[in-house]
């Protein structure tokens, strides 16, 4: 008997230290689970992105260069022409006797001065032509002493950038020349009278090649000497004007890299930035807040085709770079919280949550530089719930 209450004994106290355990570990916190990613090394660049249209830098606005009957105009917009071929209006004279004496002295007066502009326009581009050619010289010598270790990458990317911009001022002269025969031209036919054997009607060509983007007037009517027909755009100096935020445009300077993503086409668009306008401006933005913006613009670069089928006004977004880091130590930038120092995270140390404070340096749509507060292989938590504190039990998902 005595055997059997000891059995019985021992037992019911297995089972009671049984009974106890199981509402120990029932009373116990379970570990939350939460996602979670490892610091690691890699490249990170701090940008800047705004929204903006693309434009042409450079476009001629055709206007009539006496007052005469404009014919309906028969270009349409998107119509490309050629520089001194394609004939964009024609004019009848509205009058008989419009070349009367002061008409005539003002037609003359006009030629010479169409003639001086169109000097003046040579001169500029020799002197253009001569920074050219002296820019493709010290972009030889640039190149000679990069390969000999004398000259930096950077020394050869300026004296680049320079004989690329001093090539695109040599087109621009020539394409000013053009414009200024054209209106040598067009002055000279303004001396053409009812009693001349020159036919009574004026061609005005385009002084330009490129996309006709505006018809200003395309019905038949008469219209006076400097009314505006047909506005035409050199499509291979295409660019976008951004408007940047203005606190963001403060950082960015002439030269900086960029590209122009979300524009209709397959990939990003390489740019750099050209200028940066000196005055800002009020803008209400959808939520009906004020914003200082500033309009930044962000040339093209590489070949044509990659932009190929953006045209004048169309919407794009545009990033500058600001600085790029081609190893830093990057978290995603879900393990960010806000803590009362500036940024934090939650650490995984021995199964527990621990909240860690972190210098960060830039900070992108996916990703963040950290300068401190953690090393590379350290795990961090994803996303932390609001149940994820300080020295709480956590798992990783797997």
């Amino acid at each position: 008997m005595a055997r059997n209450a000891v059995i019985r004994w021992s037992l019911l106290s297995i089972l009671g230290l049984t009974a106890v355990g199981v509402v120990v570990v029932l009373l116990l916190p379970r570990p939350i689970d939460v996602d979670t990613a490892v610091v690691t090394r890699g490249p990170i660049a701090e940008a800047v992105a705004d929204e903006g249209v693309a434009r042409v830098r450079d476009a001629y606005v055709i206007s009539a260069p006496i007052a005469a009957h404009v014919e309906r105009i028969e270009i349409e917009v998107g119509d490309r022409v050629t520089a001194g071929k394609t004939i964009v209006a024609r004019l009848r004279p509205i009058a008989a006797d419009f070349l009367d004496p002061r008409a005539r002295a003002q037609a003359e007066a006009a030629i010479a001065s169409a003639r001086a502009l169109l000097s003046a326009a040579v001169a500029d581009r020799e002197r253009l032509a001569a920074e050219g050619t002296r820019a493709d010289a010290e972009l030889a010598r640039t190149t000679t002493l990069v390969k000999s270790g004398a000259a930096s990458l950077q020394d050869l990317d300026n004296t680049k950038a320079a004989a690329a911009t001093a090539h695109n001022a040599i087109r621009a002269a020539e394409a000013t020349v053009t414009a200024r025969q054209a209106d040598v031209a067009a002055a000279e036919s303004a001396l053409t009278g009812p009693s001349a054997r020159a036919p009574q009607s004026l061609t005005v060509v385009s002084p330009s090649s490129g996309v006709v983007t505006h018809v200003l007037q395309q019905s038949e009517r008469t219209v006076a000497a400097g009314n505006p027909l047909v506005e035409i755009g050199d499509t291979t100096g295409l660019e976008a004007q951004i408007e940047f935020l203005s606190e963001d445009a403060v950082k960015i300077r002439p030269g900086q890299a960029a590209e122009i993503y979300n524009w209709g086409g397959s990939g990003v668009i390489p740019a750099e930035v050209r200028r940066v306008e000196p005055q800002g401006f009020t803008k209400v933005s959808a939520l009906g807040v004020e914003e200082q913006r500033v309009l930044v613009m962000l040339q093209f670069t590489g070949p044509e085709g990659r932009w190929a089928g953006l045209a004048p006004g169309y919407r794009v977004w545009g990033r500058v770079y600001l600085r790029r880091a081609p190893a830093a130590v990057i978290v995603p930038v879900g393990v960010l919280v806000r803590s009362a120092e500036g940024w934090a995270a939650f650490r995984l140390e021995a199964g527990r949550a621990r909240l860690r404070s972190l210098a960060v340096g830039a900070i992108t749509d996916t990703g963040a530089e950290l300068l401190g507060g953690a090393a590379v292989g350290d795990r961090l938590v994803v996303f932390p719930s609001d149940q994820v504190r300080e020295g709480v039990r956590v798992r990783p998902r797997s």
